[in-house]
């Protein structure tokens, strides 16, 4: 795979070609420049020098000469700006592109160890900074090196002086602006690395605002966000310290180079040095490299910079979801199909580094059937669920979903047939109607759509605190809607979108046991009776509704059956049981004495 350096300097390699043209004609266009001055105060004080090559008949054609080169200089030079800005836009769309694409692609599994502030840093950080090779390395560093080559020679092709002087002075001013220029990129890095870090706790701190407030830890967040800041702020401090180094250091940079070119027209020039010769050493040394000066230590800081957001990219990018689905090792007898199944998985196992979260698994599932799956905290409820969506790395022996295998289609297949409701429920700042819809800008005449999945989900209009109705605004993250709304509101989603298969992740834990009935009897038992429905829950008022029962323990089935079969065989289905009562009475006692 080629590396993304190699991307930006390669990838559309005629523009560079004629970036680098433009600037090599700008520097040209530069040196000319002195050459006309000087033929100009010649030809008007009358001395004629080793170094004339055109003859005019009036000076004013010198001057003319000497605004066009100017001119031209400075036109080649704006081109060349233009043409490194447009490639890196190019290239800033390329990049971003695909780290959406690999954003979406990385699975559950593998993005949770990634914290959000380091995703949202590449985009609005390493993205720009990873161009910044095209709209300022290069222009700035062919802007600087073709001068640089350049003037020691018309300086010695003027004066007739040896090069070594002037190049030795210019070979010690690069290296001192080098490192300059690593310092200042260290500070560039450090300073991106302490703005993720700090984007993530304040995204931490925005999302958890109100349980952080609630436990009434705000000041411990807000310390840590301050601590974060002050170090910033500290590293900043330093970069524009060094920053200003940099600008004294190459402002001063022509006056020593004037002194060492003076004295080496001093002690090896062959002939008198002229008023033309002057102006054209003065223009050349004093005018003409004074840009490349200046820009030298930027060139290599912007360079080191870019190097960098390339390499957090570079690393992005290599990220790996942890594993792969394995091919489809079913024999002839499990590849008989029978399409009266739902689903039908074999051999499902998932690990997340050392950990082996799911062993084994092997289950059929009936189309229109009911399904709970119950087990202690840890048990790989959750996992499962997110497995059948192709959210983690499980690996499959085989996975049908009816007459597909799952094994051979891509993810946007397998999850088109799914409806996923997570314990949470994902609220978008948007309205009720786009939030049940999951589309901006829906069409208002399919409200009565939206109404009545919404009064399926027990979510009535007109007792719910929405006073704009469909219409109303909800926060982000659904901070205007208690935990119970969000999950209803998830639901109503669910059915306005009529999925065959409904994956269930808690989704009841936030309503009261009333709702949860209305719930049953609406939804899950009334307009979804047709469909094949996963339940994972914590509450034993479902077991006795559904079908079937799958009970895990430790990342395995260990049995599974109905409510009475569950409870009339297994004794850790009797414990878990008689546990989650105690722990529903526990909470239901501590909600009674709050109250």
């Amino acid at each position: 795979m080629r590396s993304l350096f190699s991307e930006v300097v390669f990838t559309r390699l005629h523009a560079r070609i004629l970036i680098l043209g433009c600037s090599l004609l700008a520097a040209l266009f530069g040196i000319l420049g002195p050459f006309f001055q000087k033929e100009f105060i010649d030809q008007i004080t009358g001395v004629h020098t080793k170094l004339h090559l055109i003859q005019l008949s009036s000076p004013l054609w010198f001057i003319l000469g000497a605004f066009v080169c100017v001119l031209s200089s400075q036109t080649f030079s704006q081109l060349t700006n233009y043409l490194s800005s447009k490639e890196a836009l190019f290239m800033q769309r390329v990049f971003a592109e695909r780290l959406y694409a690999k954003t979406l692609n990385l699975r559950v599994d593998t993005m949770s160890h990634r914290p959000v502030g380091e995703i949202v840093s590449l985009y609005a950080t390493d993205v720009q900074g990873a161009t910044v090779f095209l709209d300022q390395t290069l222009p700035a560093g062919a802007s600087t090196l073709f001068p640089l080559i350049l003037s020691p020679f018309a300086i010695s092709v003027l004066f007739d002086i040896p090069l070594w002087p002037t190049i030795w002075v210019m070979v010690g001013i690069t290296c001192l602006n080098t490192f300059m220029a690593f310092r200042q990129s260290r500070f560039f890095f450090r300073f991106k690395q302490l703005a993720a870090e700090r984007i993530g706790l304040v995204n931490e701190w925005i999302q958890n605002i109100r349980t952080i407030r609630i436990l009434g830890w705000i000041r411990h967040f807000e310390e840590n966000i301050f601590a974060k800041r002050e170090v910033e702020t500290s590293n900043r401090v330093k970069m524009v310290t060094n920053g200003q180094m940099m600008n004294a250091i190459s402002s001063s940079i022509t006056f020593v180079l004037n002194v060492v070119t003076l004295g080496s027209l001093v002690l090896y020039s062959k002939h008198s040095l002229t008023s033309g010769e002057l102006l054209a050493l003065l223009w050349i040394v004093g005018i003409f490299l004074t840009r490349p000066f200046r820009q030298m230590p930027w060139f290599f800081t912007f360079a080191f910079d870019s190097w960098t957001s390339l390499k957090r990219l570079e690393e992005f990018f290599g990220t790996k979801n942890n594993q792969t689905d394995a091919a489809n090792t079913e024999t002839p007898e499990q590849a008989a199909l029978d399409e009266k199944f739902a689903l039908q998985v074999r051999g499902l196992n998932l690990r997340i580094g050392s950990r082996h979260i799911l062993k084994n698994m092997n289950f059929d599932i009936k189309d229109g059937e009911f399904v709970a799956v119950v087990g202690e905290v840890g048990s790989g409820k959750s996992m499962l669920l997110l497995s059948l969506l192709r959210e983690t790395g499980a690996r499959f022996q085989s996975y049908r979903i009816g007459a597909m295998d799952a094994l051979k289609e891509k993810n946007n297949a397998v999850r088109g047939n799914f409806a996923y409701v997570p314990q949470e429920g994902f609220i978008m700042s948007a309205t009720l109607r786009e939030n049940v819809a999951f589309l901006y800008d829906i069409d208002p005449e399919r409200d009565a759509m939206v109404e009545e999945s919404l009064k399926l989900a027990q979510f009535e209009l007109n007792t719910e605190r929405v006073e704009k109705g469909l219409g109303t605004e909800i926060g982000e993250r659904g901070v205007n809607l208690s935990g119970g709304q969000r999950q209803r509101v998830s639901l109503a989603r669910v059915h306005f979108h009529n999925a065959p298969i409904m994956l269930l992740d808690d989704c009841l834990s936030a309503v009261d046991v009333d709702t949860e009935q209305k719930l049953f009897e609406s939804l899950l038992m009334g307009a979804w009776a047709d469909r094949t429905r996963l339940l994972v829950t914590h509450r034993l008022s479902a077991l006795n509704r559904v079908d079937r029962i799958l009970f895990l323990e430790d990342g395995r089935i260990i049995d599974q059956g109905t409510f009475e079969e569950l409870l009339a065989r297994n004794e850790k289905f009797r414990e878990y049981t008689t546990s989650v009562a105690k722990e529903a009475t526990a909470q239901k006692e501590t909600e009674v004495t709050r109250g």
